[in-house]
Parts: structure tokens; sequence; C-alpha cells
């Protein structure tokens, strides 16, 4: 439908209505009109009247035809019925012909009712010219006085005011309704984009009012007692600080702030927000409760169209679980879990700090570097709960020890390290003050600890480094203490040991043969020596297999300084593996030569702990050819301490396939006695230490025969190491110990040379 304000609409509505209104009263009025004219005889009319009617009809039955075409056909009916009852009536029906450029002005515009106009005009002046325009029966005296022109032209001056009038009339009516309709269209126009507008606020709204997020407005026409007053808080406000909305609309957005927040944070909230300036923060703020949370806050400044700040928007969250997650995380990366002492990236930091402040002038420090004796022995054989709890302890001693500025961490496994700043102005000062502090340490970590019920020993070595010294690094620094801390162990554990330069020397010839000791297989440096032994009267009944290190530039390097080495590097494993092979390539030549003599080969406990060592040696008797039982496999006491019932069972596997086992040093060690039953041994070595004073000490040569008694009753083979005089080898032959190994009947040789002592022995002995 088209709009209210549209004129076309009004000219069709109109000239529907008139239509119906001409044709009604058309009808009404014809039917006199026909019955008059017939009685005068004006057949004319009658034909007029009739053909008018039934031309109304049409048109208003033939709605199809388009608007122009009906308003013209309805014009030329009025023309027809206008020049019909002028040429009928006379000149006073010229009236009508006024009809046609109305009709025309008010029903298609101003130019079609000048046409129309123009035409009645032209119409006047015909019918005038010829005659039709008369008064009474003298029409020739009527057209004298009354010219043709000039009725024609009156005409065209009252028509043309009426209808001019009436098209200007429509046409600002139109101009009007035009305006209107902009107006109109306009004012709908603005209805919708407040609609939208009011529909996107309510949707903004409830959006705001259902956030996570805390959403605070205020104003920025507060007053010195309540500067940015809350004019707005969302719902999630009040759910998560318990105040009620009515509560705080009206009060500052200060009021949140605590105790616990950091008065530099709040003072530079403050500040950017009196330059009017957007700001965020995290600071600790208060429910209605009193119940301290972090938030973090970001405050932006509103503006209004022209550019004025008006209000502050506040969005602000909770950040608790964040801190707590950054807390855990912080104290996952820089403290120990076990005992909660700071860990090694911490105690790395604090030492970078520690050396700048030394060297600025701010005294010396030390680095004590502290680490359990047999700690290992704990944790392996009471297990990791007893050695946590231990762990626990010596850290909660440790800490009770620390003076106000010092740190004390874990650096890992048993290790432990203090920082001591500010200890001395001097060298000496600082030297003294170090070392009176580790003895303090070490004399409170030497008590007993008692852990379920059992009381253990937490004895420790210490190694102490100062600073400042030129050239240091925080590395270096830990690399001193350590290092002096196993020259403590090396002094006999429970010490303290002041790092000297000595010691770095000390570490680098240590680290040089630990990496040449590792290619040492590769390029041959390794022999096998073999050390016989022998009955009282020297004839060889076995030997040990003993380990040599010759380097490229000839110098040896004596066993008890490259095996500890090899020990602590892991190297042990494939140097006693390789030894094992050895072995057996010295048994078959000893055999070859007529001489089978059962060999002993030393066994780390590392190397007697693989998983697989039984398989290895299995593998290596399959190879080789060599008969089990021609190997004995000597083991410490230490290898019982860690995994016993492993360690039992694995011999007993060992020696289901031949081979027999001997321990080493036997008296030295664990000496458990309960165990020697549950192992499948055949020989107990005395250690060196026992025969060097015999048969002049009383004590020593009591253990002699006392370990020679019991070998006898559990039907043990002995051998005596160490033998080196023959007062010595008569005291133990006499005691009933047929088997000595000792310089006195030989010394550590090459194969070569063992086979050639043995067959002078042989040759000597058939002569």
């Amino acid at each position: 439908m088209a709009p209210l304000t549209d004129i076309a609409h009004w000219r069709t509505h109109i000239f529907s209505r008139l239509l119906t209104i001409v044709l009604v009263l058309g009808i009404g009025t014809a039917i006199p009109s026909i019955a008059l004219a017939f009685e005068q005889r004006l057949w004319s009319l009658i034909t007029v009247d009739l053909v008018a009617i039934g031309w109304l009809l049409a048109i208003w039955r033939l709605r199809g035809w388009t608007y122009h075409t009906r308003v013209l056909h309805f014009i030329v009916i009025v023309f027809l019925v206008s020049t019909g009852m002028i040429v009928n009536v006379g000149p006073v029906a010229q009236l009508y012909l006024i009809a046609p450029p109305v009709f025309a002005a008010v029903l298609l515009g101003r130019r079609p009712a000048l046409l129309a106009l123009s035409a009645s005009t032209l119409l006047i002046l015909a019918l005038s010219v010829t005659g039709h325009l008369k008064t009474g029966d003298d029409a020739a005296a009527r057209a004298a006085l009354l010219p043709a022109w000039t009725i024609a032209l009156n005409f065209l001056f009252i028509g043309a005011l009426i209808t001019v009038s009436c098209s200007t009339l429509l046409q600002k009516l139109e101009s009007s309704l035009g305006h209107l309709h902009g107006v109109a269209q306009s004012l709908e126009e603005g209805k919708d984009a407040l609609h939208s507008l009011n529909a996107e606020l309510r949707l903004t709204a409830a959006a705001v009012a259902q956030l996570n997020d805390m959403v605070l407005i205020a104003g920025t026409d507060g007053t010195l007692d309540v500067p940015w007053p809350i004019i707005f808080a969302n719902d999630a406000f009040v759910r998560r600080t318990g105040y009620a909305r009515e509560a705080v609309l009206g009060r500052s957005m200060l009021m949140f702030s605590g105790a616990g927040s950091d008065p530099g944070v709040v003072a530079g909230l403050v500040e950017a927000m009196n330059r009017g300036e957007p700001a965020n923060a995290e600071v600790v703020t208060y429910t209605a409760s009193g119940t301290p949370s972090w938030t973090e806050i970001e405050i932006v400044p509103f503006r209004d169209e022209n550019g004025v700040h008006t209000h502050w928007v506040v969005v602000a969250r909770d950040i608790g679980e964040r801190k707590k997650a950054a807390s855990a995380i912080h104290r996952l990366a820089y403290y120990d879990v076990l005992t909660e002492l700071p860990n090694r990236r911490f105690l790395l930091e604090r030492l970078d700090a520690l050396l700048l402040e030394a060297q600025a002038g701010q005294g010396w420090g030390a680095v004590v570097f502290i680490d359990l004796d047999h700690f290992k022995y704990v944790n392996d054989a009471r297990g990791h709960a007893t050695g946590d709890a231990l762990l626990r302890t010596v850290a909660a001693r440790l800490s009770a020890m620390m003076r106000e500025g010092d740190t004390v961490a874990r650096i890992g496994g048993d290790e432990f390290v203090v920082l001591l700043p500010r200890i001395g102005h001097d060298h000496e000062s600082a030297r003294q003050a170090a070392l009176l502090h580790a003895e303090r340490l070490r004399d409170a970590l030497s008590s007993a600890v008692e852990v379920d019920g059992n009381r253990y020993n937490a004895s420790a070595s210490l190694g102490v480094s100062l600073l400042p010294h030129p050239g240091q690094s925080a590395a270096d620094l830990l690399r001193e203490a350590d290092t002096a801390m196993y020259h403590a162990k090396a002094r006999g554990r429970n010490g303290v040991a002041l790092f000297e330069t000595a010691m770095r020397t000390e570490s680098e010839q240590r680290l040089t043969l630990e990496r040449d000791l590792a290619g040492a297989i590769e390029r041959g440096e390794l022999q096998m020596h073999l050390q016989l032994q022998c009955d009282a009267g020297g004839t060889a009944s076995g030997a040990e297999m003993l380990m040599r290190w010759q380097r490229a530039d000839g110098r040896f390097v004596p066993p008890d300084v490259f095996i500890p080495i090899a020990e602590a590097s892991g190297l042990i494993v494939p140097l006693g593996q390789w030894a094992l092979h050895q072995a057996c390539l010295s048994w078959l030549r000893l055999n070859e030569a007529g001489y089978p003599l059962p060999l002993s080969v030393n066994v780390s406990p590392m190397q007697f702990g693989q998983s697989d060592f039984v398989e290895q040696v299995r593998t290596m008797l399959a190879q080789t050819g060599v008969p089990a039982d021609q190997l004995i496999l000597e083991l410490t006491e230490g290898l019982l301490i860690k995994d016993r019932d492993a360690t039992i069972a694995r011999m007993h596997a060992l020696a289901a396939i031949g081979i027999r086992f001997s321990i080493d040093d036997f008296g030295t060690g664990y000496s458990n006695l309960g165990y020697l039953k549950r192992m499948p041994l055949y020989e107990l070595k005395i250690d060196k230490s026992f025969i060097r004073d015999t048969p002049d000490d009383a004590d020593g040569d009591a253990i002699v025969r006392s370990i020679l008694a019991m070998a006898a009753h559990l039907r043990l083979r002995v051998v005596a190491e160490g033998v080196e005089t023959r007062t010595q080898a008569d005291f133990l032959s006499a005691n009933g110990c047929p088997t000595m190994q000792g310089y006195l009947f030989a010394r550590p040789q090459p194969l070569a040379q063992v086979l050639a002592s043995l067959q002078e022995a042989t040759a000597t002995h058939q002569a």
C-alpha cells in the first residue's frame, strides 16, 4: 500500500470515488433529462446522455486500464456531455467546459490541465464561430453582440484562473506532502535506529551484567572526600565481593584498597586517574567480609561525543588462582620439593648477587659445600622414605643455623650449599669466620638422627671457598667448594677443608686422568699382570689378575689412583668386562703351557650389580671355552650393603655354573658374619693390614688366628695377602693358612714373565 503522503495515491483514491459519484449522479440526472429531452424531441441529447452513461460504466468496470487512460476517457466524456449540452441547451451549458481542465488539474497535474483548458477554449471558439452558442432564437444577433473571440478569451481567462489556482494548490500540496513524506521517512528511520540502539544497549547491559569480570562505572564529578563515585556495578561484582549494589553506589572507587595493597601501586593508579589516563595494575582488594584477594584492574576513561571525559570504566578480575599457580611455579622453579629449601637455580642467582656485593667492597663471603657421609648406604639399606626423612632433618638443622642474610640450598641428592655473606673485611678474617661457621655446621649435623625408632649417623664432609677473587664466577665458587669437600672426605670424612689453589691442580689432574682412562683400552695402555699365590714352599696354586696402566708417555698410574676414578666415573664397568676377558685369555695361555692355575679377578660392586652380569659371564665362558671353576671372582664386603638379596641370588646363579667366589680384604668392611652362611663362598682373603705386623702384633695375630679358625669351620680356603717375610709365612703356615700372596713369593708381572718364572721353577724342581 502506498504511503499517505503520496499525491499519486490520493489522486487514484479521489478518481475512484469521483467516478463512482459521477456515475451515480449521472444516472440519477440522466433519467429525468432523457425524459424531458424525449418530450422535446431532443434526440441528440438523449444520445449523448446514453453514450456518456455507457462510457462511464465501461470506465468504472475496466479497472485493469491504467490510471491515466481511465482519467483521459473520463475527461473526454465530460467534453462530450459539455458539447451536447451547449448544442442542445444553450450558452449556459458552457460552464460544463470548465470541468475538464479542473478535473485534469486535480487528477493529472498542471500541464494536462492547461491542455484541457486549451481544448475547452478551442471548443467554445469553434461553437461560437459555427453559431452553436446562442441565446433564444436569434443566433445571428447574438453572434454580433458577443463575438466568438471575446467569448473564447473570457472563458480562457476565467478557466486559467480556476485551472492554475487548482493546479498550483495541488502542486503545493504535493510538495508539502513530499516534504511531509521525507519527514515521516526520516522519523521512521530515526525510530528504527533508536530501536536498534535500544536493542544494542539492552544487549550490552545484559552482556555486562552476565560477565564473569567485575565491571564498575564511576563518575568524574566526585569530591575530595569521595573521589570518583561509583554509579554502576554489575552482577559479577556483587557475586564476587559480597557487597550489595546499593552499598557501593555513590562511594569512591578507592574503597576496596586496604592494608595488603601496595601503596606504590595504588598511588600510581591515583596519579594516572588524576591525569585522565588509562591504567592497569594488580592489587589486593577486599570483599565485604574483609577477605583479601588478588585482583587485576584495568581503568579506562570514557569520553562523550565532544571528547569530554565524563566517566571511568573499571574492569576487574580475580587473579587469586593465577597468583597461586604462579607462586607454585615459582616454588617449583626455585625451591626443592622435598626439603622446601632453595634449589640450585635460586642458589646460583643468589650467588651471583653475593659476588657483585663482595666485588663492590661490601665484605668477604664464603660458600660451604656440604655432602653427607655414607648417605647412599642409608638410602640403599633402608629405602628412600628413610633417606628422605634424614634429608628433611638435615635441612631443618641447617636452616636453624642460618643468620639473617645467609642462604642454605639443596642442590641435589645429599648435597647442600650454604652462602655466608659479609663474614670478614679481609681474607684472613673471612677464612677464620668461614671455618668457624663450617665447624658449627659440621657439629650440628654430627648428632645422630632418629627415623621410625632407628638412629642414623648424619655426619658430613664440608668444603669451603672464599670470595671474592679476581675473575671468580658462581660456577667457579661451587666447583672450588666441591673440590674442598672431596678433600675433606679423602681425609676421613666428617671434616672441613678450605679450598686451596693446589686442590684445583689436583682436580684438573683427576679430570685429565678420567679423560685419558676412557680411551686407555683402545690405545692399548692397560695390561693385566698376574701375582702368583703359593704355599709356604713357594709352589704356585693360583694367581690374581691385577690391572696396570702405563700411559703413552711411559709413566705408570698407580691402581689406587685410577681405580677410584674409574669407580666414580662409571668407567669401572667396561674396565671390569675387559679384565674378565683378559683373565680368560690368560688362563688359556697358561693351560696351553701346562699351568692351568685358577685365576682370581676383582669385580667392582657397580659391575656385579649390572642386571645382565650373569649372562655376560656365561657368554664369555662360552666364547673362550674356559672352565667356569677356573675363575674366582673377588668381591668386597661392601657389595652386600646394597640390595643384598639380589646380590646373593646373583652369586648363586653364577655358582651354579661353576664360578667360585672370594671375599677380598676380609675383616676391613661390612663383616656381617651372618651373611657368610648365605653366600656360596670358596675363599676368604685376609687383608694385608692384618699381616703387616705379624707375628709381632698380638692383636693382629689374634685376628688372623680367628679368621683362619672361622674359615676352617666353614670349610673355606684362605689366602693371606701382603706376605713379605719368611717369618710371616712361617706364622701363617703354622696356624693353618696354606695359601699366601705377596712379594716374598712373587711380584705382579706380565703373563710372559709369569710363564717364564713358572717354567724356571719347574726346571729347577726337575733338576
